[in-house]
């Protein structure tokens, strides 16, 4: 096993060491997918540990013997986001456990964030108090994280977290940290960056407004190709969700709903078809998208197509 432990912390050693050994028993669970948070209180330090999910033996090789574990990058890039003057909770210590010489699992400690939220619902377009100042003041942040040569490749609205502040200013710090790369950022890598954040339309528009005042770029045309990635990436996002339920419910790919949807939506853009048969098609479109695929197009991107 290999634990290391920032030296600010080293009096949260013994619960550290034990981490391995009691994860699954203690500890309030506070996610739980394909990684599971926790939460402990331990010397009146709010804790939250992350244990990710044990890796293909591919990536156990390449972990051991070529690049750093995801709780290894977690901890390292929070001090590199700190010393680039950007918040994330304080990292606490990570942990690696092996077998047959091989990285077996990994937990990454930090300082639990009880005092702030993610920016999920302000991202969502709900009526959220001062919404329009929150969404400006996101969108500096950005600007400024970005002009920092900070990327976080998974910029999604439940890795970034807000507090309120005293003075009617708003503080934001990034979670879920192991993958984040410190280079120049491109207007193209901005854009995609950007583009998973609000399936709102309104919420986006002035967000990319707010960003090209920040970095001095054209709004019009910042506007313009953030809104057009955001509804690519919604769009794709609508068909793998789709396609994801529909084969949980055990359908046949050879039947596949989605398929034929973009079928249909394909076949009705030839200029040959006549206007009864792409009426047809129209008709079975819109039943096949509302059947299957209308509740996944949070954007509401295919429901205009």
């Amino acid at each position: 096993m290999k634990v290391v432990i920032n030296p600010a912390y080293l009096f949260l050693s013994d619960f550290i060491n034990n981490l391995p050994d009691c994860f699954e028993s203690e500890g309030e669970i506070i996610y739980e997918g394909r990684n599971t948070i926790k939460q402990y209180t331990i010397k009146n330090i709010d804790i939250a540990v992350k244990s990710f999910k044990v890796p293909l033996l591919v990536n156990r090789l390449a972990y051991t013997y070529f690049r750093k574990s995801k709780a290894a990058r977690s901890y390292y890039y929070a001090f590199e986001i700190k010393r680039r003057g950007f918040l994330t909770p304080d990292p606490i210590a990570y942990i690696e456990t092996y077998k047959g010489g091989l990285l077996k699992g990994s937990y990454f400690v930090s300082v639990y964030d009880s005092a702030s939220e993610t920016v999920r619902s302000l991202m969502a377009g709900e009526n959220v108090p001062d919404a329009e100042n929150k969404l400006r003041s996101f969108a500096s942040f950005t600007a400024a994280l970005h002009d920092a040569g900070i990327y976080h490749v998974d910029y999604s609205p439940g890795n970034v977290l807000i507090k309120n502040l005293p003075d009617n200013t708003y503080q934001f710090s990034l979670i879920d940290i192991n993958r984040m790369q410190f280079k120049s950022v491109s207007k193209e890598e901005a854009y995609v960056n950007l583009a998973r954040l609000s399936f709102s339309p309104s919420a986006l528009s002035l967000i990319a407004k707010q960003y090209a005042l920040c970095r001095g770029w054209d709004i019009n045309e910042t506007d313009y190709n953030m809104s057009s990635r955001s509804d690519t990436y919604f769009k794709n996002y609508a068909y793998r969700l789709a396609n994801k339920s529909w084969r949980k419910m055990g359908g046949s790919i050879l039947n596949n709903p989605i398929w034929k949807y973009k079928t249909y939506l394909w076949v009705s853009k030839f200029s040959f078809i006549s206007f009864s048969c792409k009426e047809k098609l129209l008709l079975k479109k819109q039943q096949l998208y509302a059947q299957y695929i209308a509740e996944y197009d949070f954007r509401k991107v295919l429901l205009h197509e």
